[in-house]
């Protein structure tokens, strides 16, 4: 059997799952999947750290030809559907203890599987870690969708925007930059080059991605501030330019990032607004503000 067909018949099963639950909870739609995507950006915080950073283990789907790219691969059928994906059943039919310990369970054997089937490989870490984070994640996770269910205050929301629109744009970021090639922005730290630039490129969405969701939670259709927030961080990537922090495959992809930026922010806003409040109408509402 090929190596990429687990992690791909494992991604399009948690597709399939989510599919169901926003099918069958059609009602609570929106919040199911920005609750997705928002543990989907919580898990891709962890990855980062752990991943990225700390070289804990590393993914083998055989995919894309270069080697570090086909590993983040892996880490996003795992961090951006499957792991999330099962949170977000948990949550919505409030399962009780003894499922989700057969759930946990059931990713230990996996992850097991795929390390004596060569699919995945570990340096430091070990299955029994993931089992621990696994039971820190569904205590999160019920928190947080009570949280969301409950009137949230707009600290809860804007955190829950930012995590979500950053696992969209980190991963967009991600093609664009590292297998498309279109900028590069290496943090001149790790030996292999793949995973230089994912370690700096990542670190600069996610500041830019702070500045989308200000825009959406607190500026929502005042297009002055989109207009601001894009040459604000067009100068920055212009100096960075400037100084070879910032590399381009060419000038004229100086702007491919603020089509990008521009794309997060009235994608971003559009479907948020339509389905959560923003800060004014937390205000105007007179929900809980903190």
């Amino acid at each position: 059997m090929a190596n990429w067909v687990p992690f791909v018949s494992l991604s399009l099963i948690s597709i399939f799952l989510l599919a169901c639950i926003v099918v069958k909870n059609r009602h609570i739609s929106a919040r199911i999947i920005l609750f997705w995507l928002f543990i989907s950006g919580l898990a891709y915080v962890f990855e980062y750290i752990i991943f990225v950073l700390f070289n804990s283990y590393t993914y083998h789907p055989h995919i894309l030809s270069n080697n570090y790219n086909d590993s983040v691969l892996g880490s996003i059928s795992s961090q951006a559907f499957s792991v999330p994906i099962a949170l977000t059943y948990i949550v919505v039919y409030h399962l009780r203890a003894t499922r989700i310990a057969l759930i946990i369970g059931l990713f230990f054997l996996i992850e097991t599987w795929f390390t004596y089937s060569n699919l995945y490989e570990h340096h430091w870490w070990q299955s029994y870690y993931t089992s621990f984070f696994l039971v820190l994640s569904v205590i999160l996770s019920k928190v947080w969708w009570k949280l969301l269910e409950n009137d949230p205050n707009h600290y809860v929301l804007f955190i829950t925007l930012f995590f979500a629109l950053s696992t969209v744009s980190l991963s967009f970021a991600w093609i664009l930059s590292s297998l498309l090639e279109l900028y590069i922005l290496p943090l001149h730290h790790f030996s292999n080059p793949t995973r230089d630039l994912i370690a700096g490129n990542a670190m600069y969405i996610w500041f830019t991605t702070y500045f989308y969701t200000l825009v959406i939670f607190f500026r929502y259709k005042d297009k002055k501030y989109v207009l601001w927030t894009i040459l604000f961080l067009l100068t920055i990537e212009a100096f960075m330019v400037q100084e070879g922090v910032l590399l381009l495959k060419s000038p004229i992809m100086l702007m491919v990032l603020p089509l990008f930026h521009l794309s997060m922010m009235v994608i971003g806003g559009y479907y948020y607004a339509h389905h959560y409040q923003t800060f004014v109408e937390v205000k105007r509402k007179g929900l809980p503000s903190g």
